[in-house]
């Protein structure tokens, strides 16, 4: 959990930054949004996707984010149509975005799940976080008929949780995701990004695994390998922040990978609709 100090002094520096510093002389295009939990808040924060981009020759696009992310929020919260009326508020001002990048749902799944839960109860809470996600997405989609919608899967994370190892967690989590992708199979204009395994392929695992030699997550339209990576060991500390959150470099990979399975096609393969007027 990020103590309440620490998130209010961060939000303040974005303010400072946002309404006081100048702009640019070089301004660049917003083309994607940044909407959900704290994964999505601490690329926002690292400004993980500016800079991928701009290492991708695609400097000339940014991402905002600023007022849809919020650390620690579930799907189930997202669901609500004041939530996502925040959203829609936020491509109101910037007409000329039509990504959004989205992570919701493991907040659902780490708040609920224990590993000696009943059968039937794993079950309802799975679909209830997949039954919620496609609320989100459907409810993004109708916003705008231009907007692409990437999900964007977390990858192992290196946190126990009661009698579960992390190993464990990792499993239950990957088992749900199976059912997130599935889902975003059925929605158009909707892409799913499996990144479980992506901090194993650049970091390794300390001796036992080297960096650029574990299996990449498998992509659309198999995705296989499912899940990537080899689920028997969790994170590299040096990929990790903490035992939940990938480091600031973790982030720029998650980001840049982001941009070369998907967003650089989306990007490149349609211009930003400059004659969207306001409402």
């Amino acid at each position: 959990m990020l103590s309440k100090r620490y998130f209010t002094l961060v939000i303040l520096f974005f303010l400072i930054i946002a309404f006081i510093l100048p702009l640019s002389a070089s301004a660049k295009t917003p083309r994607i949004l940044m909407v959900g939990d704290s994964w999505a808040w601490f690329m926002y924060l690292n400004r993980s996707l500016r800079d991928a981009l701009e290492d991708m020759a695609l400097g000339q696009y940014e991402e905002v984010g600023i007022f849809t992310t919020v650390p620690g929020s579930e799907a189930s919260q997202w669901v609500n149509p004041k939530w996502l009326e925040q959203v829609k508020k936020e491509l109101d001002n910037y007409p000329t975005i039509d990504i959004i990048h989205l992570s919701v749902g493991g907040n659902d799944f780490l708040n609920n799940w224990r590993i000696d839960m009943p059968p039937e109860a794993k079950e309802a809470l799975f679909q209830q976080v997949v039954r919620d996600t496609e609320i989100i997405i459907r409810a993004l989609l109708d916003m705008r008929p231009n907007l692409h919608v990437a999900l964007i899967e977390y990858d192992y994370i290196n946190k126990s949780r009661g009698k579960a190892r992390c190993q464990e967690l990792n499993m239950a989590g990957a088992e749900l995701s199976r059912r997130r992708m599935e889902l975003c199979k059925t929605i158009e204009r909707c892409r799913y990004v499996q990144t479980y395994g992506l901090m194993q392929y650049y970091f390794g695992v300390g001796n036992d695994i080297a960096p650029h030699t574990i299996t990449l997550p498998g992509q659309y339209p198999d995705y296989q390998p499912f899940p990537g990576g080899n689920p028997d060991y969790c994170n590299d500390p040096k990929a990790m922040m903490d035992n939940v959150h990938l480091s600031s470099e973790g982030y720029y990979y998650l980001a840049k990978y982001c941009i070369e399975v998907i967003y650089k096609e989306w990007l490149t393969n349609s211009s930003p609709p400059l004659t969207i007027s306001k409402k």
